[in-house]
């Protein structure tokens, strides 16, 4: 788990310092960069303390909805979102899998469904009205989606 670890606590800060960076309409831009340090701290020792599963939700801006499921071992699930109207939904099963979703805009929707081990998606969104599906099934599956502008749509789908 700490390679998974190390990779997630990698992927927040840079995605912590992508959205502190964005300048959003709908979202409120009033983070310091002391603030966002202490968040990507916050979620680092998080990782670390929790040997189990864990599951972290960040949001910032209004009507955001963020859901995770997770049933196993090992896992781990972030969803960090700014703006306004974004969904995310993260549903893992197994063991030993990471999904990670980013979004900032409006009317965004990303997805990620894992059922198996040692899988890794991300979903990275700017813009608007954009959506993203990850599907994976089986073991070793790894996915990343990075999606910048408007009206957008991808679908990935792994079995192995």
């Amino acid at each position: 788990m700490q390679t998974t670890q190390r990779i997630a606590q990698q992927l927040l800060l840079s995605v912590l310092l992508t959205l502190a960076t964005v300048s959003l309409s709908h979202a409120n831009p009033d983070l310091a960069p002391s603030e966002l340090a202490w968040q990507a701290d916050s979620i680092a020792s998080l990782a670390n303390a929790n040997q189990g599963a864990l599951a972290a939700i960040q949001q910032s801006g209004s009507e955001l909805v963020g859901n995770i499921a997770q049933s196993g071992s090992e896992l781990e699930a972030y969803i960090l979102q700014a703006g306004y109207a974004n969904t995310a939904d993260i549903s893992q099963i197994g063991s030993d899998n990471l999904a990670l979703i980013t979004q900032s805009g409006a009317y965004n929707e990303a997805q990620i469904e894992q059922d198996g081990s040692s899988n890794v998606a991300s979903i990275a969104q700017q813009g608007a009205n954009n959506s993203a599906l990850i599907e994976q099934t089986g073991s070793g599956l790894s996915s990343s989606v990075s999606q910048t502008g408007q009206g957008l749509t991808v679908v990935v789908r792994q079995y192995r």
